[in-house]
Formats: structure tokens, C-alpha cells, sequence
């Protein structure tokens, strides 16, 4: 029997991108005979992570959890920001997590064979990194993004020069390094060539029993569908734009067209929305993960918008997203950066990819998809195969043989 201590705050029944990641991982992990695992995770409410009940079924009712309260909110975050906001950075705005590392050791009564655990946000690889040097065994850490080098935080000056300080550190005491795309694989063997053994590509990941089986269904309007948060520079701005050309040319071409959108949205992207006069975008606010599940089954394309990244070396996110798009089994059509994690993988037949400045090639598809429409052209909409290699049971169990090996 292997005790695992698995650290992190994005664990279900909260809810984000990465808390469903966990829960997925989780589900058939925690079912594996010889695997025991103990959670060290965030108490409920957690800023910007909401607890959403229908999450309660991936986690075992009578898992041992030691749940940590975080002090923060957004009025102390909205002062620290005027005060010293690099205290938000070190390593984020959580870090009063990883300060009570202490309180785990207290409550643990069964020391831990291995330690896995998994981030953003960073904190819970920092308290990871504590626990590991108390209890002296083998720790697993999972990134789901790049750290210093993350495009999406483009860390400068003092701060960039502390999140290299605290990723070397984790680099150098974790014992193996899960990353969720090859290019992430490759751009860490370039800067920590010593560490390549420890290296493992553990992608994001869709939970099989969720694919959708019903066959494609033509509804009389044609669905563009969007879930996920829309913060700074992943907006629709360029989307926008670009229909807004196409209605004023041809307002008739989009009478049975919809474009829905659901999720969070920053200041910046909900004046788009709130400008928008568009008669067929709509924003559905914010939903529980399942009823963003039966909004992408109920789509005809869903979309991806990305963050445009300047320098294509850094194009190495994978939004999760994408998996849960795999098992609606619906086109997918990514305004992404040329040779991102997204555009690798949807152009091996999930669908169409463009550049954020490419209108053009952004009509063109969005006019195929209207044509396709129009000519009940089933086979357009339909995506029948789905890589394994992004099954959450199939990695659960990939990560259980590194655990058993340790």
C-alpha cells in the first residue's frame, strides 16, 4: 500500500479549470488497489475558485482531507496592490497556504510514502516543497503551466528573478516533474538539462464516462459555443471585429447563426460584451461545470480563444478546455498562436486553427461552417476519434506506476 499526500488548492468540489483537472485525476487514481491517498487542499470559500455541488461526485465522501484556510479576498488583495504588489507574486495571491505547512504535519498522522501534487496556482507547490523536506520522501509535481516562463503571467524584473529562485528550488527536490505538452517537455530540457530524467508529459486530460453519445442533431439555428473565462488579452475582441465585418456586408447570412458564450469575465472583457450590438452573440454568465458540459453537447462548433503570445518558443500552454471539447465530439474552430499547444493538437483533426490577426481566414471558416449548415452536411460537425493519450483513466494509471516505482 502506497500513502500519497496529495497537495493541491484547485481541488474539487471548488471549481476552475484546474480543479477539474484534479477531480479527473483523482476519480480512477483514488480507485486503484495499493493507492491510499490523503488530500491537503484550501477550505471553502476560496477567492475566484467557487464551490459547485456537482463536483461532490468525484470526490470519495470519506476521503481524509486536511482543508487550509487561505486569508484573502479581494479587498486585502486590492490593498496589497496598492501597497507592495509584489507580495501577490510571491508566489501568488495564496500564499498564506503554503505558511501553514505546519498544520499539515499536525494533522497527518500516517506519514506519507510519496507526496504528488499539483499546480497553479504555485503555492501548492511551494507547501509541497515543505512537506517534502519534512517527511524526507519522493515528491511528484505537476505543472500545468510553464512557472517563470508562463506566457499568460510574463513575469518581469524582481519577480521573475524570484519565481526563477523558487522553480529551480522545487526542480531540484521534486523527483519527477509532470508538464502537459510537448513543448513545455522541451523547453525545460533546453533550461535544466540536468533534470531531463525527471521530465514526464502528463497532459490534460477528459474523463471518458463523459463523452457524448447521442448522434449530431441539426437544430434550426447554427451554435458557435464558447465556456471558460474570457481576462485581458484572451478576449473576443478580434472575434468581434471580424463578425461585425461579415454582418455589415451580409446581415442575412447570420439570421439562423449564434454565437453563445459562458464564464468569467474580467472588467476589459465584459465592456466588449456590454458595447457589442451584435443581434446573435449572447453571454449566458457564469455555470456549473455540468451545465457547460450540456451547453458544448448542445453546440455545433466550439471555440478557443487564446492568448496571443508574441514569442512562438512561448506558445506552450493547453487550455483544458480542449478536453472537455473532445468528448462533446463537435468542430472545433482556435484563434491561437501559430505552433501553440492548441494549434498542435487541433489540426490533427479536431478542427480549424488561425492567428489572432488573420480576419480573413477567421471569415473563411466561420462562412464554411454557415455553408456546412445550410447543407445539412452532418459529417462537417462531427469529430468521431479521440486521442487516448488524454484519457483521465489511462494517465491515472501511468501515474499510479511512476507512484509504485518511487
Amino acid at each position: 500500500m502506497k500513502n500519497v499526500l496529495w497537495v493541491s488548492i484547485a481541488f474539487p468540489p471548488k471549481s476552475d479549470p484546474e480543479c477539474l483537472q484534479n477531480a479527473k485525476y483523482f476519480k480512477y487514481l483514488s480507485i486503484i488497489e495499493g493507492i491510499d491517498i490523503n488530500v491537503v487542499t484550501s477550505k471553502i470559500p476560496t477567492l475566484f475558485m467557487p464551490y459547485d455541488a456537482q463536483l461532490e461526485s468525484y470526490v470519495s465522501k470519506s476521503q481524509s482531507k486536511v482543508e487550509i484556510k487561505i486569508a484573502e479576498n479581494k479587498l486585502t488583495n486590492f490593498l496589497i496592490r496598492k501597497i507592495s504588489p509584489n507580495i501577490l507574486q510571491n508566489p501568488d495571491s495564496k500564499f498564506t497556504f503554503h505558511w501553514q505547512w505546519r498544520q499539515v504535519t499536525r494533522q497527518i498522522t500516517t506519514k506519507p510514502d510519496v507526496i504528488y501534487s499539483r499546480s497553479f496556482p504555485l503555492s501548492s507547490s511551494i507547501m509541497a516543497l515543505k512537506l517534502k523536506k519534512f517527511y524526507q520522501v519522493p515528491w511528484v509535481m505537476h505543472l500545468s503551466d510553464p512557472w517563470a516562463d508562463s506566457p499568460l503571467h510574463a513575469y518581469t524584473g524582481e519577480t521573475y528573478i524570484s519565481h526563477k529562485k523558487m522553480e529551480k528550488e522545487c526542480f531540484e527536490n521534486a523527483d519527477k516533474i509532470c508538464l502537459t505538452s510537448n513543448l513545455t517537455i522541451e523547453h525545460y530540457k533546453i533550461l535544466y538539462p540536468n533534470y531531463k530524467h525527471k521530465f514526464v508529459l502528463f497532459p490534460n486530460v477528459f474523463d471518458n464516462d463523459d463523452i457524448l453519445k447521442s448522434e449530431f442533431v441539426f437544430e434550426k439555428k447554427l451554435k458557435f459555443v464558447y465556456t471558460g473565462g474570457l481576462v485581458e488579452e484572451r478576449s473576443p475582441k478580434v472575434l468581434f471585429e471580424t463578425l461585425d465585418e461579415m454582418f455589415t456586408y451580409n446581415s442575412s447570412l447570420f439570421d439562423n447563426v449564434e454565437f453563445l458564450f459562458a464564464g468569467a469575465l474580467d472588467r476589459y472583457n465584459k465592456g466588449l460584451f456590454d458595447s457589442c450590438t451584435l443581434p446573435f452573440v449572447k453571454h449566458l454568465g457564469e455555470m456549473p461545470f455540468k451545465n457547460a458540459l450540456a451547453l458544448q453537447r448542445n453546440a455545433d462548433v466550439l471555440l478557443v480563444i487564446d492568448n496571443p503570445i508574441k514569442d512562438p518558443r512561448q506558445a506552450m500552454y493547453f487550455p483544458s478546455k480542449l478536453l472537455d471539447y473532445m468528448t462533446a465530439k463537435r468542430r472545433v474552430l482556435a484563434i491561437t498562436s501559430k505552433n501553440s499547444s492548441s494549434w498542435e493538437i487541433i489540426e490533427k483533426g479536431l478542427g480549424d486553427v488561425v492567428e489572432h490577426k488573420n480576419k480573413e481566414l477567421l471569415k473563411e471558416y466561420i462562412s464554411r461552417a454557415i455553408n456546412a449548415f445550410t447543407a445539412k452536411r452532418r459529417g462537417y460537425f462531427e469529430i468521431s476519434h479521440i486521442d487516448p493519450l488524454y484519457d483521465a483513466e489511462y494517465n491515472a494509471k501511468r501515474l499510479a506506476q511512476i507512484i509504485e516505482t518511487l
